[in-house]
């Protein structure tokens, strides 16, 4: 009776997963109808499942997508601030710093504005809008699983929350010179941004892959996971089995590469990573914001705002800036480094908190480019012939590069590295 039973659990197919940030092969027993599922030894999140039915998803989320279109078309066309000054009025839409760029041939910076702040949430909630409407009519779309996978990609360069931080910041250091009025687009900019973050937390993207794409997940059973090896999709996270000399593979859902590790991890991640560090001495060393008062002109570097801040009894805006200016984009370099030099080195030192340390650099990455849209909205709002200018100076292109090229370091670094020492026979 007990072999029937041992051979009964062994013919059955294994749910079997396998986690991104430390590559163990886990079965899931149970998956709980809403909630969540982590991995047992880096506690990284597998799964999350919602309790509503795979046809009311789409549908709840279609609703959201829809409203959330719309309030990004109301915050692009209609004034985000109002400013008066000196008799003068002035008003500031999101394009308006980017086209301040443009005109000042400063096409990187205006690129990575443009990119953060209205491109990628465009393109995500169209794309969106392109994959769920056709779902909700029961229509697969032309190339939804190419479509859902650029979504993922792109959402990850969607800082509007880190934008609206810079407006709020840019409100507080405007108070003090002008009268500064919210516009509409503000609010619809408000509202859009608590939509993003519901559409994000309530999609289940695995009932998505489901509905668009063909190929349905096989059952990996016990007597074949020795003969084959298992690669999880960087995309999808799919876990797909392939036989031990497969080269040049795609994932059979989404068609992303397949690589057991991402592919020269340790030489891509430290080449950014050593690139942003060098650009960081002329971040903090050349004027972000070059102002022009009545003729005088006069550079202010990251520091100098801060102490001028902290000078002028505005200390919390000062601390606001000095963590998201100086302090995050230091603690982010100071950890990729020593991540990346203890893999190099092969350092065994608690591998749990090594991959809080990447889920770390992860969370705090983004929120350095306060700064950068601080000086956007500024220099797109004081513009005064004569009397008052703000200009973007050679420190907010530098800066803006540390934050690109820390983030691109943070996705290059594979997280699994870490451990695979420590699960080599010889490690």
């Amino acid at each position: 009776m007990q072999n029937t039973a041992i051979q009964k659990v062994m013919s059955e197919p294994l749910s079997i997963t396998s986690c991104h940030d430390c590559g163990l092969l886990q079965k899931t027993q149970h998956m709980p109808e809403d909630g969540a599922v982590k991995c047992c030894r880096c506690i990284a999140l597998l799964r999350q499942r919602q309790r509503i039915a795979p046809e009311q998803s789409i549908e709840h989320s279609l609703a959201l997508v829809i409203t959330a279109i719309v309030l990004l078309i109301l915050a692009n066309v209609f004034p985000i601030l109002h400013l008066q000054v000196g008799g003068h009025e002035m008003s500031a839409t999101l394009f308006a710093g980017v086209q301040h760029f443009l005109d000042h041939d400063m096409k990187l910076l205006a690129g990575l504005v443009f990119i953060t702040s209205i491109g990628a949430p465009m393109l995500q909630l169209g794309g969106l809008l392109y994959v769920l409407l056709p779902l909700y009519l029961n229509h697969v779309p032309w190339q939804a699983p190419h479509v859902y996978r650029f979504i993922r990609m792109i959402t990850s360069w969607s800082m509007l929350e880190v934008f609206m931080l810079g407006i709020l910041v840019s409100i507080v250091k405007l108070a003090g010179m002008a009268t500064v009025t919210p516009g509409i687009g503000l609010w619809a900019f408000g509202i859009l941004i608590f939509l993003i973050a519901a559409i994000i937390a309530g999609s289940d993207a695995e009932i998505i892959w489901d509905q668009i794409s063909a190929y349905k997940r096989p059952d990996l059973k016990h007597d074949n996971l020795g003969q084959t090896k298992m690669v999880n999709c960087h995309n999808c996270n799919l876990l797909t089995s392939l036989p031990v000399d497969a080269h040049n593979v795609c994932c059979p859902r989404c068609d992303s590469p397949l690589h057991f590790r991402k592919p020269d991890s340790l030489v891509r991640s430290s080449a950014l990573l050593i690139a942003a560090i060098v650009l960081f001495i002329p971040a903090n060393l050349l004027p972000m914001m070059v102002v022009t008062n009545l003729g005088s002109t006069e550079g202010d570097t990251i520091m100098s705002g801060v102490i001028y801040l902290l000078t002028s009894g505005d200390w919390p805006l000062a601390l606001v800036i000095f963590i998201a200016s100086v302090f995050v984009p230091s603690i982010k370099l100071i950890i990729l480094s020593f991540l990346q030099i203890s893999v190099y080195l092969n350092i065994q030192w608690n591998p749990n908190e090594r991959t809080r340390l990447y889920r770390l650099t992860e969370a705090i990455g983004r929120w350095s480019m306060v700064d950068i849209f601080v000086v956007t909205l500024m220099a797109a709002l004081i513009q005064i012939q004569g009397i008052a200018e703000i200009e973007a100076g050679l420190g907010a292109l530098a800066f803006g590069a540390v934050v690109v090229l820390t983030l691109l370091s943070a996705m290059a670094f594979d997280p699994r590295l870490i451990w695979d020492k420590l699960e080599s026979p010889n490690g």
